[in-house]
């Protein structure tokens, strides 16, 4: 009779540790919950996505738990191999959403940054007829789409809750990080120290912007030949694993139906993502 309630006692005292430590180290781990679960909601709204924080989070484990799910009923693996590969999907999980964000908000920059010309010939043209430029920033929210649209109405709400706007452009340039906001941040911060013709300075500023541009688009194509080669290079493992995974049956359930198969799968990926990283490091050019 008391062996039989050994493991019971066991049980309980393991999960009242777990409780009282967990109890003790709540109000560290909400308040870092909270940090991380705000800053999740503004790198969203920086990559233009509208859902919520709390929803991208439940979206995101529940994919992780319907791809685990699947991959354990299509290959028959060992518990131990189960449980190695939940946190690994997880881990594969936020890397995907992260990336997906990163990439959102690497798009709405360049489109940001693409409208910068002509919201800034736009603020000059105000300038010139008479238009303070507090009055001359909603002709670019009138006449531009998003991300601009958004942007300048955010500098004209801080305007509106006693934030300078000069201030309110500083904000815009550390929001949208790129050398373009950053020239158009400190013109309009130098020009309030020294003065000067502003609509002038824009429109030098606008053509400096479209050069700036051009160069860009020179850079892009000249390594478009590079950007295709690594593509290539990436999906040839990919076509010739499922070639042979179509063509000799043998050798597809070796691979993925056994641990050692598992483990050369794994060993693929790895090196899959290496050799794009490296590729990917290969083509930055820092213009």
């Amino acid at each position: 009779m008391v062996s039989a309630l050994v493991p019971i006692a066991v049980f309980a005292g393991v999960s009242a540790t777990v409780f009282f430590v967990f109890f003790s180290f709540w109000d560290s781990l909400n308040q870092r919950a909270t940090t991380r679960v705000r800053g999740i909601s503004d790198q969203l709204e920086l990559a233009g996505i509208r859902a919520g924080s709390q929803e991208i989070v439940l979206t995101v484990s529940a994919g992780v738990a319907i791809v685990w799910i699947s991959l354990l009923l299509v290959l028959h693996t060992g518990l131990f191999l189960s449980l190695v590969m939940l946190p690994a999907m997880a881990v594969l999980g936020a890397m995907g959403f992260f990336s997906y964000v990163n990439f959102r908000k690497r798009k709405r920059l360049e489109a940001f940054i693409a409208q910068l010309e002509p919201a800034t010939r736009l603020i000059a043209g105000g300038l010139r007829v008479g238009l303070g430029l507090r009055q001359a920033l909603p002709l670019v929210i009138d006449e531009l789409p998003d991300p601009a649209r958004y942007e300048f109405k955010r500098v004209i709400g801080l305007t509106n809750i006693g934030v300078s706007i000069y201030d309110a452009i500083d904000d815009l340039a550390a929001r949208m990080p790129s050398h373009e906001a950053l020239m158009l941040a400190r013109v309009f911060r130098v020009q309030s120290e020294t003065g000067g013709d502003l609509a002038r300075i824009l429109d030098q500023l606008a053509d400096t912007i479209k050069d700036r541009r051009q160069i860009d688009r020179k850079i892009s194509a000249l390594t478009a030949e590079g950007r295709m080669s690594a593509w290539v290079l990436v999906a040839i493992p990919v076509g010739l694993g499922l070639f042979i995974a179509t063509t000799q049956i043998a050798m597809a359930h070796a691979l993925f139906y056994t641990f050692i198969g598992h483990l050369v799968l794994a060993v693929v990926f790895g090196l899959e993502l290496i050799a794009w990283l490296w590729l990917k490091g290969l083509l930055r050019v820092d213009a």
